[in-house]
């Protein structure tokens, strides 16, 4: 498809144009996925097609949208979620009397929503109101568009728990050849701010401004990165949690051995991860 220097140049120019360096996440996994892109746009070579990006601006959104999607669902892994619920979360709740969540790599919202309603649910069994603030960040601006409409069709909720879906969705439609359309609800979305940004600058901006949470979710964004950048990233969160905060780490990914005394595994067999009082 193209030569190294092609490759480079192209890559730099979506660096310059969007801020994020791509030449740090995994090669395979760019050159597939670059690969999707000059097929769809039938260029030829990684030269013809920065120059097909320099002509068609609009065709950025779609490589960068290309080269960061993400599998997302509500209580993806739900042995995660029953953890956060049942323990993590209010734990956290009891020893701050408040809460800060800050979910990275968030794709449609579907993860921070679904922490909304678990941390809504657990304030109204304890008939008790503390400060929550749940955010949820990710590069693709139309994701992050869905994320804010917060609308989705019937399959998309079919895991989600009656008692659930009852309470915090609403139907906006009647059913049809295409399945229902269930919009997350007001009271669920007023808990949740979502904004545009990548990791890394995020995580750099939160820790220059001093912002600290007290639980961050990383869940299927390192397995596109390379070690450097998968061991940067985990020591930037380090630096934006609270002392006995928590990270969440996708299933498959692998904790870097070189930032491993910044965190404890916490609960076995499961990616939480608790920051160690003493670490950096």
């Amino acid at each position: 498809m193209g030569s190294r220097e092609g490759l480079s140049n192209l890559l730099a120019y979506v660096n310059d144009q969007r801020g994020i360096d791509f030449s740090l996440y995994r090669h395979a996994t760019v050159i597939r996925k670059l690969d999707l892109r000059l097929h769809a746009t039938k260029t030829v070579s990684y030269a013809a097609y920065l120059e097909y990006l320099k002509s068609h601006p609009a065709e950025i959104e779609n490589l960068v949208g290309t080269l960061t999607i993400k599998v997302t669902s509500f209580f993806r892994n739900p042995p995660v979620f029953e953890i956060l619920a049942s323990s993590v979360i209010p734990e956290v709740m009891s020893r701050f009397g408040c809460l800060r969540i800050w979910s990275l790599g968030c794709a449609s919202g579907e993860e921070p929503y679904s922490l909304a309603i678990i941390v809504r649910d657990l304030l109204k069994k304890e008939k008790e109101e503390i400060n929550v603030k749940i955010v949820g960040t990710d590069i693709d601006a139309g994701a992050i568009g869905k994320a804010v409409r917060g609308e989705y069709q019937e399959n998309a909720v079919a895991g989600v728990r009656k008692e659930y879906v009852d309470k915090f969705f609403q139907m906006m439609q009647e059913p049809a050849s295409q399945g229902c359309l269930y919009r997350i609800s007001d009271q669920i979305k007023s808990m949740v701010r979502f904004e545009k940004d990548d990791v890394l600058s995020g995580l750099e901006r939160a820790k220059d401004a001093g912002r600290l949470y007290h639980i961050s979710l990383c869940r299927n964004v390192m397995i596109y990165m390379n070690r450097a950048l998968q061991e940067k990233t985990v020591a930037d969160i380090s630096g934006i949690l609270c002392a006995g905060g928590y990270m969440v780490m996708g299933e498959s990914e692998t904790f870097p051995d070189s930032v491993s005394d910044r965190f404890t595994q916490t609960f076995p067999d499961l990616k939480i991860y608790g920051r160690n009082p003493s670490s950096p």
